[in-house]
């Protein structure tokens, strides 16, 4: 059993090159995989390891001057979620390709999990945003969200016109552990809108399921940047199945990569589908994938090797 750590701190660093030297040092020495991003205005990590190195890597984060105090989301994965360690400096520690609009001084406001689950017990007049990428959305969304014209995040600074029907309304934004919404908000605050409106789901959709998971609001998977894929939010028999597969249109939210190492689409396929076309997307990445130098290699214990964008 494997403990995956997924956190984020918004926080000056004045040497973001040398932080990330150190931490390359502290995660080779307690054999961390994932990714770690850094630039001066925080840190963003996804990680995974034994539990002891976890909790070492935490002890260390703790006693550090810059990065105490950080709400991680800390999980159990049968598997390790990581194929190798990748610790980087960044203009950007989540890409919006807007950082001269960012004020990180001036977003919107926190609300935490049991409030908002109140809101949507209560029937709140909101409008819930969904600010992740669109084949995140696809497998799984709050209930009555809104998924805005985009496919990936980084194109929410084109779209902002887009959010001039909800001004005057309650705005409440998610993603999947928050870090997406802190630049998302200040967005909103710099086009205009009241900060008093402008709502993050805090610890996102990850923070809400510990909770209310089984009873919440959430319906379909929660998309993973690992190879668990994605992680189930509603474990019970009434779970809802959101996805379709892509090649015939059957209820499922098995994300698979096309076995043609040249296309590697992500799509979601169900079985059946996968059997007739040999794990390819289309025929003619089947007609490719014959001659074998064309496959992609799987890896151990993982239905797809998905890119990260």
């Amino acid at each position: 059993m494997y403990q995956t750590l997924l956190y984020y701190k918004i926080e000056h660093i004045k040497y973001p090159e040398s932080e990330m030297k150190k931490h390359l040092e502290v995660c080779k020495a307690l054999q961390l995989k994932g990714r770690i991003l850094l630039s001066k205005d925080g840190i963003n990590g996804n990680i995974g390891g034994t539990l002891e190195s976890v909790c070492l890597y935490r002890a260390y984060m703790d006693a550090h001057n810059t990065f105490k105090h950080i709400d991680f989301k800390q999980h159990d994965s049968e598997i390790m979620p990581f194929p190798r360690l990748s610790i980087k400096v960044r203009d950007e520690i989540v890409t919006t390709e807007a950082r001269e609009d960012i004020d990180w001084k001036n977003r919107g406001q926190y609300v935490g999990r049991d409030t908002f689950h109140e809101w949507l017990k209560a029937g709140e007049e909101m409008v819930i945003i969904d600010m992740r990428n669109d084949y995140e959305w696809a497998i799984g969304h709050f209930k009555n969200a809104v998924k805005p014209p985009v496919k990936y995040f980084r194109e929410i600074k084109n779209t902002m016109e887009y959010y001039e029907q909800f001004k005057d309304k309650k705005i409440v934004m998610y993603c999947t552990g928050g870090i997406r919404c802190e630049p998302a908000t200040a967005l909103f605050v710099k086009y205009g809108f009241d900060k008093k409106n402008v709502y993050h789901l805090e610890g996102g959709i990850v923070k809400y399921a510990e909770k209310y998971g089984n009873e919440g609001f959430f319906e379909g998977k929660c998309f993973t940047f690992d190879d668990r894929i994605a992680i189930a939010i509603n474990t019970t028999d009434t779970a809802v199945v959101l996805g379709n597969c892509e090649l015939c249109g059957v209820n499922t939210d098995d994300y698979r990569n096309c076995l043609n190492k040249h296309c590697n689409k992500l799509f979601i396929g169900c079985d059946e589908c996968m059997e007739k076309m040999d794990d390819t997307c289309r025929q003619e990445c089947q007609d490719i994938i014959k001659d074998a130098e064309h496959m992609r290699s799987p890896r151990a214990h993982t239905k797809v090797l998905h890119r990260n964008k």
